[in-house]
């Protein structure tokens, strides 16, 4: 996205943008918004255990069979290669959370690691005790993780273990904006809550969530997380992706959009980048360990 992607402290907003207080989203579970989750489920989710082997598994096959949602994946994996690209080489890449996705086709080197039952991975273990050496990795890279992390503070401090120095960990999560706030809230199965702390109550892997804690930490929270983290601090942050993901339907509806709308509609999110800070429904975060 030109223009749009700025270093730490370079962003254009001001400190009080920065540690906003959430402002109150619209009711989640009006008569509306139910229907349209339900009229727009995809058949494949309809009572799907989040938390067991079968939904890794259909979750893998809708991000590779809806088209949309394929082209969006490998949009985000350009984020992690250009991330990768800036880290100290020579180390390991890991993708987080990977079970669903589909990097390796992209980096058949990266190590992938998942938590989760029925995940088609090199490494089944927790992102809170990363199972490599200290100093060992490049980079650290994963895609709508960070939010369903029981102890976000506890991973930071395994990525500060990892990374060689000068490695990164790039993080593409949700964004709480006023226009997320109004349609991605509303229609989402996941927990949203702008008021909670860093942590998770206990749950599974998928159905443990809280929506806005990338948001919490590094939006609402900077100065606590700048003070807690300062060998791993936020050497970039961008917004970005309007309406694309509603569009795809995720892993959860249907896609509401061909393909081939992909490449025009990527070209207007780069024309309106200016106003992500009101349209945005994902953001990048990178972190350097200094």
């Amino acid at each position: 996205m030109p223009g749009a992607e700025r270093s730490a402290g370079r962003t254009g907003q001001t400190m009080s943008d920065m540690h906003a207080a959430p402002v109150p989203p619209p009711k989640r579970h009006g008569a509306l918004a139910s229907w349209l989750r339900g009229a727009l489920t995809h058949p494949l989710a309809r009572d799907l255990d989040l938390d067991s082997a079968e939904a890794t598994v259909v979750h893998g096959r809708m991000i590779r069979e809806k088209a949309f949602l394929r082209r969006l994946y490998l949009h985000y994996y350009d984020q992690y290669e250009a991330c990768i690209a800036r880290a100290t080489p020579g180390g390991i890449v890991l993708e987080v959370g990977a079970g669903g996705g589909f990097y390796n086709e992209v980096r058949p080197s990266a190590v992938s690691l998942d938590l989760r039952a029925g995940a088609n991975v090199d490494l089944i273990g927790s992102a809170l005790q990363l199972p490599l050496c200290a100093e060992s990795t490049t980079a650290i890279v994963m895609l709508n993780v960070l939010h369903h992390l029981p102890d976000p503070v506890e991973f930071f401090r395994e990525c500060q273990r990892v990374l060689k120095p000068g490695g990164r960990v790039c993080l593409i999560e949700p964004y709480a904006g006023p226009l997320s706030r109004r349609l991605i809230r509303p229609l989402h199965h996941e927990p949203w809550d702008e008021t909670a702390g860093w942590t998770l109550p206990p749950a599974g892997p998928l159905t443990g969530a809280n929506m806005a804690l990338p948001w919490i930490i590094f939006k609402r929270d900077r100065a606590r997380y700048d003070v807690e983290m300062p060998h791993l601090p936020v050497d970039r942050f961008r917004l970005h992706t309007y309406v694309m993901y509603l569009l795809s339907g995720g892993v959860s509806m249907r896609s509401l959009a061909p393909a081939l709308l992909f490449k025009p509609l990527l070209g207007l999110e780069h024309l309106f980048a200016p106003a992500g800070p009101a349209l945005a429904s994902m953001m990048t975060i990178e972190l350097v360990k200094r």
